[in-house]
C-alpha cells in the first residue's frame, strides 16, 4: 500500500471519527438540553415539595387545635356526666320524699275521714241529745 492509499485511507477514517464526533457532540447536546429540563422540572418540584411542607405545617397546627379541643371537649363532657350523675342522685331523693310525703298525706286523708265521721256521729248525737232535753223540758 503506497503511502498516498494509507494517506487517503487514513483521511476517511478521521472523516468517519469526525462525523462520529459530530453525532456524539449532537447526542450530549441533545442530553445537556434534557438535563437542563430535567434540572427544571426537579427545581419546580422542589418547589412544590415545599409548598406541601408548608401546607404539612399548617395542618399539623390545624390538627394540633383540633387535638386540644378535643381534650377540652372531653374534660367538659366528663364534668357534665357527673353533674348529671349528681343530679339523679337528687332527683331519685327527692322521688322518694315525694313518696313519702304522699303516704303521710293519705294516711293524714285517711285520718281526717274518721275525724270527719267522728264528728258527724257526735254532731248528729248531739243534735239528738238536744232535741230530747227540749222534749224534756216542754214535758216538764
Amino acid at each position: 500500500m503506497t503511502v498516498e492509499q494509507m494517506f487517503e485511507r487514513l483521511l476517511k477514517e478521521i472523516t468517519g471519527v469526525k462525523d462520529d464526533l459530530g453525532t456524539v457532540k449532537n447526542d450530549l447536546v441533545a442530553v445537556k438540553d434534557e438535563l437542563g429540563t430535567v434540572k427544571n422540572d426537579l427545581v419546580a418540584v422542589k418547589d412544590e415539595l415545599g409548598t406541601v411542607k408548608n401546607d404539612l405545617v399548617a395542618v399539623k397546627g390545624e390538627l394540633d387545635t383540633v387535638k386540644s379541643q378535643l381534650d377540652e371537649n372531653t374534660e367538659l363532657i366528663k364534668a357534665v356526666i357527673h353533674r348529671q350523675e349528681e343530679t339523679n342522685a337528687k332527683l331519685e331523693s327527692l322521688s322518694m320524699d315525694v313518696h313519702k310525703v304522699h303516704g303521710e298525706l293519705t294516711s293524714l286523708k285517711e285520718g281526717q275521714e274518721r275525724q270527719d265521721k267522728i264528728l258527724e256521729s257526735l254532731a248528729l248525737r248531739s243534735l239528738e241529745q238536744e232535741t230530747e232535753l227540749r222534749e224534756l223540758k216542754r214535758v216538764k
